[in-house]
């Protein structure tokens, strides 16, 4: 192990003859490294990836025919709905999840009615593996390929001897290290933890068994194009986030937290604690989407070449030319959960903190709940530091972003898990038909529900799926007491449509709760343990309420309460619509097939990971900690395994989905060119009058 130290000091070094010298040679000849790169603004498709979605479309009109069971001739390219899977973040159970669940899609066909594919965190990985070209960039890439390669490559930490051996001896350790030593010696680089993460990650997920298949475009992300610039493949989207703290908001908030520190009279400590509270509510999280096309943000309206990404920009333009960043770097951007905050660190850990002493978790809880805004913004490992391509375009990016954020030299990047676990946000913005839902997170909650509605509400998409929730829940039967949205007319009126009024009430809400619980305890000792078995009663959580139902996959009814668990399902579907009367009853399995058809919202299919007693009997794969970064070949074929078989049963529905939303598009255009006609006729007409008159 020493020996292999010295030969990795060696490796790094800058002298002449050292591997970074080889590097920077071989590099110089990319052919990136010769183009100059511009940013673009506006928040349309770019040219490229409209070209991809009509090949793709043309490509999948004959699957998509067969999967929905119609004649090919009957489908037209523009019926085709737009469908996407978006997967979840958590570590190696996440990307074993989502490969397997691609493995069972491929067995169905239905990856080849697949548009788009997003992941975060660990998905991200799979995704990489997937189009990487590993473990053959000569073909297509196979999920069953990518399953294989996985269960092989992770069967051994990281951490494990290997690993050094591969950074220190040819060909592995520029293949590995190059992406590192360039980033350290750009003009602002520097070397994050996150970055010798990605290095160490990507030792066990991007070297292929077979060294003598080893290529350096299995970590080029633009050149994952080509698989997907004539439509064989969806187009793959990566995440990340930004913190956005304003510059000067963040001086104040430590000011007011100094002051708020020292203080003994209560009035005083309180209004400082609100006032702290307004500002922690001005940090917002910024959405990154890195595909083989462009890297940019439509938050902010900027875009880059995604071969550009990791250069300095000024007003612009780029200012220097550099190979592209490797993808190295990028695996550890996307699954950095470690850069998240102190509170995203508490909810990542939920499954572990359960199995301590009720009182003492239950005291936990409350510390974090209390404090819960400062946890929100300290960030224990500072997010991957890059440079700022959208520096020096003061007054050109999109209404409402951050007004500094010209002026600075970095951004700082991170896993996009410690926002939303579930990628709806780049989906969005595409226009999506259809969003196919996997998670394995490590707490499957509704909070990855009411954030994408709350997202949606803010970009005014109102045909997201009202009342899509975490699948377990509380069904109320019939009550003779009316609601108040039924008293006026199902949505709350006229002014219900407006969808600033709506968020606004959700965080006005979330406000007063919040401040309810502050009032209720100034400390909070360690409870005594209640009399009550650990079985009988379960603390909330900090987003849970009492009365909120937690996800269990066991089937529970409670008649004498007047309502209805519904079980947890390997498949839920809801289905918006932009109609108010319609939107409180978006349940898949509570609408007819013609219902369903008159629909003209956003379809979401939900398939948490769950246990499936066919494949594993006795087996729950929520077991594997997020955490972890190995495990064996037989439990990983189970997760595989696992995988696939909720994806299967799912199936049946997602046909009868996907149908409905074929018929309801084809109407669409039908009625379209028939009042076109119609149009067309009636002026053809009033043309012969005027020429009789």
């Amino acid at each position: 192990m020493q020996a292999q130290i010295q030969a990795l000091i060696v490796a790094i070094g800058r002298g002449p003859g050292s591997l970074y010298e080889q590097i920077v040679e071989e590099t110089s000849k990319s052919p990136e490294a010769l183009w100059d790169a511009h940013v673009r603004l506006g928040d349309d498709l770019c040219v490229a990836e409209r070209a991809f979605l009509r090949e793709r479309k043309r490509r999948m009109r004959h699957a998509f025919a067969e999967f929905i069971g119609v004649n090919e001739k009957e489908v037209k390219e523009e019926d085709i709905p737009i469908i996407a899977i978006a997967a979840s973040g958590g570590g190696y159970r996440a990307m074993t999840n989502t490969t397997g669940s691609l493995v069972g899609a491929k067995e169905s066909g239905l990856l080849d009615c697949i548009a788009y594919m997003a992941g975060i965190s660990g998905s991200c990985w799979a995704l990489g593996v997937l189009y990487s070209g590993l473990p053959s960039i000569a073909s297509l890439p196979d999920p069953q390929l990518a399953a294989e390669h996985i269960k092989d490559r992770v069967s051994k930490t990281f951490l494990d001897t290997v690993t050094m051996e591969l950074l220190t001896t040819a060909p592995t350790h520029k293949y590995l290290l190059s992406g590192l030593l360039l980033k350290a010696t750009a003009p602002l680089g520097s070397v994050s933890l996150t970055d010798i993460y990605g290095t160490l990650i990507s030792s066990r997920l991007f070297v292929p068994s077979d060294i003598s298949k080893l290529d350096p475009d299995n970590l080029s992300l633009h050149k994952f194009r080509r698989f997907i610039d004539d439509g064989s493949m969806p187009l793959p989207i990566f995440t990340a986030i930004q913190h956005e703290i304003p510059h000067d908001a963040e001086k104040h908030l430590a000011e007011v937290q100094e002051q708020r520190d020292y203080l003994v009279d209560e009035t005083r400590y309180k209004m400082l604690k609100h006032e702290e509270e307004d500002i922690e509510r001005k940090t917002r999280w910024l959405w990154y989407e890195f595909t083989p096309y462009e890297v940019g943000c439509d938050e902010l309206g900027a875009w880059i070449p995604s071969w550009s990404f990791g250069r300095q920009f000024e007003n612009g333009q780029s200012i220097e030319r550099r190979p592209e960043l490797s993808f190295t770097i990028l695996a550890g951007i996307y699954a950095s959960a470690f850069c998240a905050t102190l509170k995203d660190y508490f909810q990542e850990a939920q499954p572990i903190l359960r199995q301590l002493p009720w009182t003492l978790y239950s005291w936990i809880a409350g510390v974090i709940e209390e404090n819960r805004e400062d946890f929100g913004a300290i960030h224990p490992v500072v997010p991957n530091q890059l440079p700022n391509f959208v520096k020096g375009l003061e007054g050109q990016l999109r209404e409402g972003s951050p007004k500094d954020i010209t002026f600075r030299e970095t951004l700082g990047f991170m896993d996009a898990g410690a926002e939303l676990n579930i990628p709806y946000y780049p989906l969005l913005r595409r226009d999506v038909d259809c969003i196919i839902a996997l998670d394995a997170s490590a707490d499957s909650q509704d909070l990855w529900f009411t954030r994408a509605e709350e997202y949606a509400t803010r970009r005014g998409i109102s045909t997201w799926p009202k009342g899509a929730r975490w699948p377990v829940e509380l069904n109320a039967q019939q009550s003779s007491t009316p609601s108040p949205s039924a008293s006026t007319g199902g949505n709350g009126g006229q002014n219900d449509a407006d969808p600033n009024r709506r968020l606004a009430e959700s965080q006005e809400s979330q406000v007063k709760e919040q401040t309810e619980r502050q009032k209720e305890s100034e400390s909070r000792p360690i409870p005594d343990r209640p009399n009550t078995s650990q079985a009988e009663i379960t603390p909330t959580l900090p987003h849970e309420t009492a009365d909120e139902p937690r996800g269990t996959p066991d089937s529970m009814s409670n008649e004498g309460d007047g309502v209805d668990q519904r079980s947890l399902q390997a498949c839920s579907i809801w289905i918006g619509s932009s109609k108010s009367s319609e939107a409180d009853q978006s349940r898949f399995e509570d609408l007819t097939e013609e219902e369903l058809a008159e629909r003209d919202g956003i379809g979401i299919v939900y398939m948490p990971l769950i246990p499936n007693e066919k494949v594993a009997p006795g087996w729950d794969p929520s077991g594997i900690s997020t955490w972890r970064r190995e495990m064996d070949t037989e439990e990983t074929q189970r997760l595989l395994d696992v995988a696939k078989a909720n994806m299967l049963e799912g199936d049946e529905k997602i046909r009868k989905l996907l149908k409905a939303m074929w018929i309801r598009k084809r109407r669409a255009r039908e009625e379209t060119q028939h009042r076109r006609r119609l149009r067309v006729l009636e002026s053809r007409v009033q043309h012969a009058l005027d020429l009789l008159h």
